[in-house]
């Protein structure tokens, strides 16, 4: 009782300094970014409930997203299903009892999420026309400010997603079906931030939307995991080592990934020097992150001072949602200074006309790709390194497939290449190409199922990464996308449903958009090489016969993409590309075709090398299936062969 009361007590004395802060910053802010923005500045009150609404926003987001990740992977959350014989089935894993509760948890904030959310939807929206409420009685004027304001529809979709989540979660015994709420609740994390303000058009939208993305997705998971691990320390469950330990590393991981991303975002927003309100709310946000990250490490050192210290942890990051709030209460007038059309549509200037050795040469960072690549390096190295410790071996061809797989990656997303490629469509399709082909055949030829489940631990108790990564490989959704007929109509069709509809043209403008296209390209790439030439056991294994069929199936499709692309009398996306009037592009047509003759070429080459890499994995098969057949027949005196004579012998017989 005494526990609660002191719970509540410091909800309640979070709330009342929230509404306080909210309150003294926007009379503080006052009318600036309105007119920065150039629209009417809405009532006081109007202007005080938004940030709050934001508020119980980011604090119910991290709560069901971070809810959901120690549900599922933090506290011992699978329970194992009985066959009736005292066996249990591990692909059949139901929630237990402590997941279970943690689940319905995470549903319950993901409702309260999908409630605030619906509301900050109108709210920005009427803040964003100026404070006139008519207009959410009029639908036609509030589509069409959902549409130009760009974060209302942010919100839309966020709202949405929570929704999809509160009723999974309220549905579900499932441990997977909890597993598959989590990119529902991901995407509702992050579809508001890469809509909102820090993702406007202007100087460096690109690097502040991607570091502002991976902080809040950072800043999520570890607030949830905070608070669901100090309510499961708090009832003296078992297995208190193997959750301390999994929480804090979350923290480890989540700690400077929020922090390195709110000081970008930080650095990009405070253009007129950190004394200044918004700088202060910024460092305070800064502060406050560091803080949560040094009372984590030192308090979950042992599980004694755990309980303490998650506590905290989860107070600090609280405060750090409520900064947040406070921050989006008034946006400096600098987001908006003058740009280039360059800048206000790819958030940095083009040198000029691109060269070969500048095409080559290192460009721009793509923040996300970067932190994606270098983690993907990095875990790989780790486990390669622990199985030699181990000592066993790992095939150094696989090594050298996978790095090259990220090396490739990162060269094509952050060199002069990656650059032009948001702004040219013939390097862009020459990008696409090597990200939806290239890439994923070296990653798939890596093997990093097999890898992670011979580095990771076998039996742990309770069930641990290597159990959860058997049971997602086995699950439904991953022998349907592996299926081979819809592996070949996502991975064809894609180029057929995104260049030959109003998808491309519409997306060409948003950072967002344009990352999003490219891990699109990166997944269905791997999942339609997977089953044909990975060296992991695809959840559908395919004959090699049959992986031809499929690899031969799709080269006609490519090449009569190039075609189209090659005999188009239409610019896809000439708005875009006129908007950018880039001097050395005088003819977008043109381009265009060069890009179909690259998709026509380019295309072709990666699928002569499956090929190659196919026939020599079949020819190695046959290779080991004999000398398995000959190594039989010495134990067995080769009695499949003597039983098939004595067969033919009498058949023979029978024939007189």
């Amino acid at each position: 009782m005494v526990r609660r009361f002191l719970t509540a007590g410091a909800g309640l004395v979070l709330a009342v300094a929230a509404i306080t802060a909210v309150v003294l910053t926007v009379r503080g802010v006052g009318d600036v970014p309105f007119r920065a923005y150039g629209v009417s500045t809405p009532g006081e009150a109007l202007r005080i409930a938004t940030p709050l609404v934001r508020i119980l926003v980011a604090l119910a987001a991290g709560l069901t997203l971070g809810g959901l990740v120690a549900a599922v992977g933090v506290v011992p959350g699978r329970g194992e299903r009985s066959d009736g014989k005292g066996r249990t089935d591990g692909k059949s894993a139901r929630l237990s009892a402590d997941g279970y509760v943690g689940v319905r948890r995470a549903g319950l904030a993901a409702a309260v999420w999908a409630v605030a959310a619906s509301v900050l939807v109108a709210l920005t929206v009427v803040v964003g026309t100026g404070g006139d409420t008519r207009v959410l009685s009029m639908p036609d004027a509030f589509l069409a400010s959902l549409g130009a304001l760009e974060e209302p529809a942010g919100l839309l979709v966020a709202a949405v997603a929570a929704a999809v989540v509160a009723v999974m979660t309220r549905l579900t015994f499932s441990w997977r079906t909890a597993v598959g709420a989590l990119p529902f609740a991901g995407l509702a994390v992050v579809a508001p931030v890469a809509t909102g303000p820090v993702a406007s058009v202007g100087v460096g939208h690109d690097i502040a939307t991607d570091a502002a993305v991976l902080a809040a997705l950072a800043l999520a998971v570890w607030l949830g995991v905070a608070a669901a691990t100090r309510s499961y320390l708090v009832g003296g469950r078992p297995h208190v080592e193997v959750v301390v330990r999994r929480a804090r590393r979350v923290g480890l991981v989540c700690g400077p990934v929020a922090f390195l991303g709110l000081l970008v975002v930080a650095a990009y927003l405070v253009r007129d020097g950190w004394t200044t309100l918004y700088g202060l709310l910024a460092l305070a946000q800064l502060l406050l992150v560091l803080a949560a990250a040094v009372v984590g490490v030192v308090s979950l050192r042992s599980a004694v001072r755990a309980r303490r210290g998650t506590a905290a942890t989860a107070g600090l990051l609280a405060a750090a949602g409520v900064v947040t709030g406070l921050l989006a209460a008034g946006l400096p007038p600098g987001l908006l200074r003058p740009a280039s059309a360059q800048q206000t549509l790819l958030g940095f200037e083009l040198s000029g006309p691109p060269t070969v050795l500048g095409l080559l040469a290192p460009g721009r960072f793509s923040v996300l790709f970067d932190v994606l690549a270098l983690t993907l390096a990095g875990v790989y190295v780790a486990g390669v390194l622990r199985l030699r410790r181990r000592g066993d071996t790992w095939p150094p061809g696989r090594t050298a497939a996978w790095l090259g797989g990220c090396v490739l990656l990162l060269w094509t997303t952050t060199s002069g290449f990656g650059e032009y490629s948001m702004a040219m469509f013939s390097v862009h399709m020459g990008s696409h190409m090597l990200l939806s082909m290239l890439v994923p055949i070296l990653l798939v030829l890596g093997g990093p199922v097999t890898l992670a489940l011979r580095a990771l631990p076998a039996g742990e108790e309770p069930p641990g990464p290597r159990d959860w990564l058997l049971s997602l490989i086995a699950s439904p959704v991953s022998r349907f996308l592996t299926h081979p007929v819809v592996s070949l109509v996502i991975f064809v069709g894609s180029f057929y449903a995104l260049y030959f509809s109003p998808i491309f043209g519409a997306a060409l403008p948003y950072h967002w958009a344009h990352q999003l296209m490219n891990l699109h390209f990166i997944a269905t790439g791997y999942l339609f090489f997977w089953p044909i030439i990975g060296v992991d056991r695809s959840p559908r294994p395919l004959p090699h016969v049959a992986r031809l069929a499929l690899l031969l199936a799709s080269m006609p499709f490519h090449a009569f993409f190039g075609v189209a692309l090659l005999g188009a009398d239409t610019v896809i996306g000439q708005r875009f590309f006129a908007d950018l009037a880039l001097p050395w592009v005088p003819d977008l047509l043109r381009d265009q075709s060069l890009g179909g003759g690259i998709a026509w070429a380019a295309g072709e080459v990666p699928l002569v090398v499956v090929i190659i890499a196919l026939l020599v994995q079949w020819s190695r098969h046959d290779r080991i299936e004999g000398e398995r057949h000959d190594r039989r027949a010495d134990r067995d005196g080769d009695a499949e062969l003597t039983a098939y004579n004595a067969m033919l012998a009498d058949l023979a017989r029978g024939r007189r």
